[in-house]
């Protein structure tokens, strides 16, 4: 196991796949960036003091500055308001917004397409589909407060190879969804002993396989090694449910075991249970205690990582904010009320996903007592009545054919 106190290169010396993770990043332009690159080589993601808000503040008018100049909807939006220079935190809600949903519909790109280093996409919104294309600095700025994050909280194991239950989709080079991508780089914070995927490549597309996963849960409990589940929660909970209509008595998997799920239930939303029971159940019929089973949050567009903290709290990280408007003013609320989540972090240079509004309902909470400093957030789910189509709602639907 690793510890928050652990170097990043001994990290690396230990496990080759965390190299990509922590490795110097440089940002496109340093002498405009200056504070950008430094707010995003601040290495602990929870850090909470007045020099990081003053740093976090003056990082945010460098970013847009940068996308200003370079992307013509945002340098009109900004103009429109006045072109805002906040001179603290508090005044960052007064910075213009995109929602995501416009990203679905325009290319909002502010770096020339041979800086591109990585195209992901979501799965479409009723056909539409968010198609982004990172430079290097992006999506290498994400990875690594992902890696981050993932030490701050203890879940890197450098020392215990694991049996990874992948629920989501086998690798393939033409698949370019953002889900698929991040999934699988959850399986580089533990030596791998093997990996087993719900999403089968077929060979003209992906085909769910709930036996294969009781099959490999079967398999993985009666090895020594942890097994590190991740992935979506509407295939873990369908594993599950077969696993109950077929008689399986409860697993005890091993000590260390782990659960990371993301996405959401969207789509099959008539078969979503509660946080609570959803690990409750996990802990009963495969030995996991709550506090191993963490929930994940992000997007494409906004990828940078919430990840949950024992107390199953989603923290905002030094890297970025998060306020929550007034669904029918649009206006910031306050800690405790419930609203549109908007995320702020200018660590993005690709496009100006920098300050993005969120099509899910949220409410912001202060600093509670787990000991992390930084405020937290609930997802209460998607608002409006139409169905967003998300890497989780395409994954969901497999779920028709089993």
């Amino acid at each position: 196991m690793t510890t928050a106190s652990t170097s990043d290169a001994e990290l690396v010396r230990q496990l080759d796949s965390l190299a990509k993770y922590f490795g110097p990043l440089e940002v496109p332009e340093p002498g405009e960036l200056p504070r950008v690159q430094e707010l995003c080589s601040v290495s602990d993601p929870f850090r909470a003091d007045a020099a990081a808000d003053e740093l976090f503040v003056a990082a945010m008018r460098e970013i847009n500055a940068w996308h200003a100049l370079r992307n013509p909807l945002f340098g009109a939006l900004w103009k429109e308001a006045g072109a805002p220079d906040p001179d603290s935190v508090g005044r960052v809600a007064e910075l213009p917004y995109i929602h995501v949903n416009l990203f679905k519909r325009h290319a909002l790109s502010s770096i020339e397409d041979d800086a591109v280093a990585l195209r992901l996409t979501s799965s479409g919104t009723g056909g539409e589909k968010t198609e982004i294309g990172f430079d290097a600095w992006s999506i290498g700025a994400a990875q690594r407060m992902d890696a981050w994050t993932v030490k701050a909280l203890g879940l890197i194991d450098v020392e215990r190879p694991a049996n990874y239950l992948v629920l989501g989709y086998e690798p393939d080079p033409r698949l370019t969804m953002g889900a698929a991508h991040g999934l699988n780089e959850l399986c580089d914070f533990a030596p791998v002993a093997s990996v087993r995927h719900a999403l089968r490549n077929t060979g003209v597309g992906h085909e769910f396989d709930p036996m294969g996963c009781v099959d490999a849960l079967l398999e993985f409990a009666a090895r020594e090694e942890p097994v590190r589940i991740v992935g979506f929660p509407a295939l873990l909970h369908t594993v599950l449910e077969r696993m109950g209509t077929m008689g399986v008595p409860p697993l005890r998997l091993p000590e260390g075991s782990l659960v990371l799920t993301g996405g959401g239930w969207k789509s099959h939303a008539d078969r979503a249970i509660g946080r609570v029971e959803f690990r409750e159940g996990i802990e009963r019929q495969l030995g996991i205690p709550g506090e191993r089973i963490r929930d994940c949050y992000g997007s494409v567009e906004h990828c940078l990582p919430y990840i949950e903290c024992a107390a199953h709290h989603f923290h905002v990280p030094v890297w970025a904010r998060c306020v929550v408007r007034d669904v029918r003013t649009l206006e910031p609320v306050g800690y405790d009320e419930v609203g549109y989540l908007q995320f702020v972090s200018p660590f993005i240079t690709a496009l100006p996903a920098h300050s993005i509004l969120m099509a899910d309902l949220g409410t912001l909470r202060p600093p509670g007592d787990c000991g992390i400093a930084t405020p937290w957030f609930e997802v209460h789910g998607r608002a409006g009545v139409r169905r967003n189509r998300t890497c989780a709602v395409a994954a969901a639907e497999l779920l028709e054919v089993r």
